[in-house]
């Protein structure tokens, strides 16, 4: 059995009910500062033909937008039903149905599903899954040029309020927990795999990196 197993249930439970409020938010305000300064990367380092992956889809706002800018395919995993349902019919609304696909469950345990990309995103993804190296492991299985991320920093703020946000969880009985995972463990597992860092901006909360595979 997954060791993750009871932190994944919880996790599609917890996920499953805020895809209605992601879409809301992306249709008035579109994308959040973080991903832009991803999207715009991506954009400058050239996506056009490129084939995505992205992990924890969501509702698909980030991946999507890249296939407006020029990528030609996309490959969208997550673990909400309700996310990936989100996700579809706005890739139909946007005439981008032909060009996404979507599957649904836990990326490390359905790995040998996932097809290989030209470019993997991970926003906002590590910081919910207990086993960061497994996870970027599996990602980097998947990657033949690009890694793009964005995860909390760790400081005494984000150590302290994932402390409220996992309490809040104990409450209402989730298995699910946030992590801070270092930035040195994050990194050194993508440089360890021949990648080099080509982007990052620093926000007070959030690291956003752009990894290329090196030639």
């Amino acid at each position: 059995m997954n060791c993750c197993a009871r932190h994944i249930g919880s996790a599609r439970s917890c996920f499953g009910w805020m895809s209605r409020m992601y879409e809301r938010r992306y249709r008035r305000k579109g994308l959040d500062k973080n991903q832009r300064g991803l999207l715009d990367a991506l954009v400058a380092y050239d996506v056009e033909g490129a084939r995505l992956l992205e992990v924890g889809c969501g509702v698909g706002e980030l991946h999507q937008t890249l296939l407006q800018r020029g990528a030609a395919q996309a490959f969208g995993v997550d673990l909400a039903p309700s996310m990936l349902e989100v996700a579809e019919t706005r890739a139909r609304e946007r005439g981008l149905h032909d060009q996404t696909e979507y599957r649904l469950g836990d990326f490390v345990e359905i790995i040998e599903e996932v097809p290989v990309a030209d470019v993997t995103v991970l926003d906002k993804v590590v910081c919910c899954y207990p086993a960061p190296v497994a996870l970027l492991g599996a990602a980097l299985s998947r990657t033949r040029r690009v890694v793009a991320l964005s995860y909390p920093k760790r400081n005494r703020f984000t150590i302290v309020w994932n402390a409220l946000w996992n309490l809040g969880f104990w409450l209402l009985r989730s298995d699910f927990r946030g992590f801070v995972h270092s930035s040195s463990l994050v990194e050194n597992t993508l440089r360890d795999a021949g990648l080099t860092k080509v982007y990052e901006h620093n926000s007070a909360l959030w690291h956003n990196q752009v990894f290329v595979l090196a030639r």
